[in-house]
């Protein structure tokens, strides 16, 4: 079916239960009485997750050190709409730490969540910890503390003795996603690194708490495929083509992005100058992209990739696999209406307002243009370019014909400041999401050059409209599910979701898939393809609920 036809189809069809019941996004600051609204100093995105295994979503942030009381936040929910930083209480507060990356995976598979968090190195004489592994103690003692277990887990470059003399992974950490890359039923890791001449790194998980460095084998590197290195933000894992293995979207500063296409047989292959399907020869642009937002934009069944670029202006590719059956993308930036251009460094993907299509959060912070030299005191090889200018962020409401409405003005939505990351969950657990945005404030050595600013916690007030969400459990596969596919039918509404750990500048969102549904009243079915292969079907279910589906 061409493009065309799609749309009109979605627009005479689906009409009904999308684009004809369009609602207006209402959000609110309730950042101060939520306890978050602390100073953000460098902060980097967050990321949601029950780590405590008690029912409700927590949210941990990743940050710059500076002080006594300024480690990474981890804010417990109480149940009640508040959060408790206990960060250091529970032993994840990464003190000393220039915090960047940071994603949630059970990566033993014992039923509680485990916290990688990349560091970039000291520029002075403190001791900065390295990229780290923290093991969530909540299953073998009863309480959610963690320990650091790099060491224990062999989490090393290998030829880089480097690490294992200082306890883990040494360069600029920029980003750190989980997956299960081979199917075997584990979570595997990759890492990015900012450093120009340094390469990314593969981790295979070895199912016995232990990593291998594979980048080489499996041809995961990128440090001969670019001009300069420069990898930021959250690697991104996405099954492009549905073949059943999980593929790598890395996004790098000032270079072309690199789409590795998983081989199946523990191999990726490098697609993005392949002017054959499959291709990804849109991704050859340049632009400073932070990561990437992926999802299924226009309910056709494949991933769409939106690029939060901060240089230029913004990116969104749609793919064209269930048009031509072969993979390809199409770039519809300008026809689309999200080609702003402010500075983009973070983005969020959800149904904000549940009418059945997703919609775009961009967090911004002026256009990078300032030598980062010229504000801060900096060794001379060390050259490259920073958003240092605050900027409103955006948010594109879908309006179900490849095309965005900007409702940032009227939504509450309108923050100014030097925005990174930002993530969306349903925190006080009523069917719609909420939004939760860092911003930065820059210091050279001990004095502060930019206005102090924190962060932003908005409460979505909802509507009328219908939701469901889903939380995965598996058993063949990891127990995060990471890399499940999720298909829901109500009515004449087809949408599709994928399960993946981190997105944009180094953030994730609700680890349960949220699914707005508009005026319908019950869910047809629901279908899910595990990482196993196995498939599940469930028929007939109630909406607005949230549904724990075992494997």
């Amino acid at each position: 079916m061409s493009k065309i036809i799609q749309v009109f189809f979605y627009i005479t069809i689906l009409g009904a239960t999308s684009c004809s019941k369009k609602q207006s996004i209402q959000f609110e600051d309730i950042s101060f009485d939520a306890g978050v609204a602390d100073v953000a100093v460098n902060s980097s995105g967050p990321s949601f997750i029950d780590y405590d295994n008690d029912g409700d979503i927590d949210i941990y942030v990743n940050t710059e050190y500076h002080g006594e009381n300024q480690g990474n936040r981890l804010f417990e929910n109480d149940g009640s709409g508040y959060f408790i930083d206990v960060a250091v209480e529970r032993g994840v507060d990464n003190k000393y730490a220039l915090g960047r990356g940071a994603s949630w995976g059970d990566y033993d598979n014992d039923g509680d969540m485990d916290l990688i968090v990349s560091n970039l190195p000291s520029s002075g004489g403190t001791k900065i910890p390295p990229t780290t592994l923290f093991k969530n103690l909540l299953i073998e003692t009863g309480s959610a503390n963690f320990r650091n277990a790099t060491i224990e887990s062999n989490l090393f470059r290998a030829n880089v003795k480097e690490d294992r003399e200082i306890g883990g992974i040494g360069n600029t950490g920029a980003g750190v996603a989980w997956a299960d890359y081979d199917n075997d039923g584990d979570l595997d890791l990759y890492w990015k690194c900012a450093d120009y001449d340094i390469d990314n790194a593969l981790f295979r998980n070895n199912g016995d708490g232990t990593f291998t460095d594979v980048t080489e084998e499996a041809g995961a590197g990128i440090i001969d495929l670019v001009a300069e290195a420069g990898s930021q933000g959250s690697p991104n894992w996405t099954d492009v083509n549905q073949d059943g293995w999980i593929d790598l979207l890395v996004t790098n500063e000032g270079s072309e992005k690199i789409l590795f296409l998983n081989q199946e047989n523990g191999t990726f292959k490098n697609i993005t100058r392949s002017f054959r399907a499959p291709s990804g020869t849109v991704f050859l642009n340049p632009g400073n992209a932070n990561g990437a937002c992926i999802g299924d934009i226009d309910n056709d069944g494949d991933m769409d990739v939106f690029l939060p670029t901060a240089d230029q202006s913004n990116r969104l590719y749609i793919s064209l696999l269930s048009d031509t059956g072969s993979l390809s993308y199409k770039d519809i930036s300008l026809s689309s209406g999200i080609d702003h251009k402010s500075g983009a460094r973070g983005c969020t993907m959800g149904d904000f307002d549940n009418d059945g299509l997703i919609d775009i959060y961009v967090n911004n912070g002026g256009l990078q243009n300032t030598l980062i030299n010229d504000v801060i005191n900096l060794p001379i090889f060390v050259q490259f370019y920073i958003a240092i200018e605050p900027a409103y962020n955006k948010l594109f409401q879908n309006n179900g014909d490849l095309t965005f409405s900007d409702v940032t003005k009227t939504s509450g939505t309108e923050v100014l400041g030097i925005g990174s990351g930002v993530g969306n969950a349903d925190l006080d657990d009523d069917g719609f999401l909420d939004l939760f945005l860092t911003n930065r404030t820059f210091y050279n050595s001990d004095k502060q050059i930019t206005e102090s600013d924190r962060n932003y916690l908005l409460r979505n007030k909802g509507n009328g409209n219908n939701w469901i969400k889903i939380e995965l459990t598996g058993t063949k596969s990891n127990t995060n599910a990471y890399g499940a596919r999720v298909k829901v039918m109500a009515g004449e509404s087809i949408q599709y979701r994928e399960h993946t750990s981190a997105h944009g500048y180094n953030s994730a969102n609700d680890y349960r898939l949220h699914f707005g549904l508009a005026n319908e009243e019950s869910i047809d079915s629901i279908e899910i393809i595990w990482p196993s292969g196995e498939r599940q079907l469930l028929t007939d279910v109630a909406v607005n609920q949230t549904l724990s589906i075992e494997e």
